[in-house]
């Protein structure tokens, strides 16, 4: 429909001394738009995950009314929060069910990125139940958006292949003319957690330090709760995230400077093991593409450093999100501290 077109329908609803011009028709529009869009209520599924109890801890301080969606079986208990219980076949009639009685707006997945076919469930549970925003389980060390990317990492075609099926709902409407828009956030590594389980290619526990081509290529990683305040930050800005794939980080480095960060917070030197990445991406892809999940673990790892870098490309979204980088140093000291505290 054209602005002349708009201006004329909205001119047969306003009395004569109240018709608008054309222009101010079209930000009447799209005032009217924006408010469609607000967001009120927002469900989270897999809020019991290394991300997801994060996202959840954030949106739970928030503005927005928070609900967890926790299947049938499920034994996760959320103190506090309103839990939204739906079927262990997520059946779409039953969870569009659910989200409508609920009126839930937003749907946030933190479910494991593998799960494309309870994803699409999810989905199209949503649109069915006039649900404004989908944010799908991406949040990925790696970029589904890169082709090289889904070469390596079948895992991340999965990503991809739920985000392309965001894609064909955005044209599609709904009975009362809305439709279903969808937001999808790649963070890189989880700086943080990476730093405690080995993703980053460091063994804090043994104080040695796997770098890899020398160890000066910059990589884009995230802290947990950095992830969650980008989640509530998207919900809070729906009209200029809609339909898009963003980036963002909290610790843009290379793995030189991380162990130099790690010296001085555990007052030691690390052993230094050097790798070329296209080594140990021949010697682990092999493994990971015949099941072995500790490979599958390893070319994540390798991958999400040696090619993980946002601060240049189209959709990074710091600077949009309001989002600033979080300090290595002050990052590093806490996860050192953490982990000789449990130890």
């Amino acid at each position: 429909m054209t602005p002349d077109h708009q201006h004329h329908v909205l001119a047969l609803f306003l009395p004569q001394r109240s018709r608008l011009s054309p222009a101010q028709s079209e930000k009447v529009l799209i005032t009217s738009n924006r408010m469609s869009m607000a967001i009120k209520n927002v469900a989270l599924i897999g809020g019991t995950g290394t991300l997801g109890a994060p996202v959840l801890k954030a949106l739970k301080a928030s503005e927005f009314n928070i609900s967890v969606l926790n299947r049938q079986s499920s034994k996760s208990v959320y103190p506090k929060t309103k839990v939204i219980t739906i079927p262990d076949d997520l059946n779409v009639d039953e969870v569009a069910k659910a989200l409508k009685e609920n009126a839930i707006d937003a749907l946030i997945i933190t479910i494991a990125g593998s799960h494309v076919e309870s994803q699409k469930k999810l989905i199209d549970a949503a649109f069915k139940a006039g649900v404004k925003r989908v944010m799908p389980a991406e949040f990925g060390s790696c970029d589904s958006a890169d082709d090289k990317t889904n070469e390596i990492l079948p895992l991340m075609k999965g990503k991809k292949d739920v985000r392309d099926y965001l894609v064909t709902l955005e044209s599609k409407k709904r009975d009362d003319g809305s439709s279903l828009t969808w937001t999808s956030l790649v963070t890189g590594h989880f700086f943080d957690y990476g730093l405690t389980c080995g993703l980053l290619k460091f063994d804090l526990k043994a104080r040695k330090a796997y770098i890899l081509d020398g160890g000066n290529i910059k990589f884009s990683a995230s802290n947990l709760a950095f992830i969650g305040k980008a989640v509530l930050k998207i919900l809070q800005k729906p009209d200029e995230t809609a339909n898009k794939l963003l980036y963002v980080h909290s610790n843009y480095v290379t793995q030189l400077e991380l162990l130099a960060a790690l010296e001085t917070a555990t007052g030691e030197q690390f052993e230094r093991i050097e790798q070329s990445s296209e080594e140990e991406l021949n010697v682990s892809r092999p493994k990971m593409l015949a099941g072995d999940g500790e490979a599958r673990e390893e070319v994540v790892a390798v991958w999400g450093v040696v090619a993980s870098d946002w601060k240049d490309k189209k959709g990074f979204a710091n600077s949009l999100l309001g989002l600033q980088e979080d300090d290595l140093h002050e990052t590093v000291a806490r996860v050192v501290t953490e982990i000789q505290s449990n130890s």
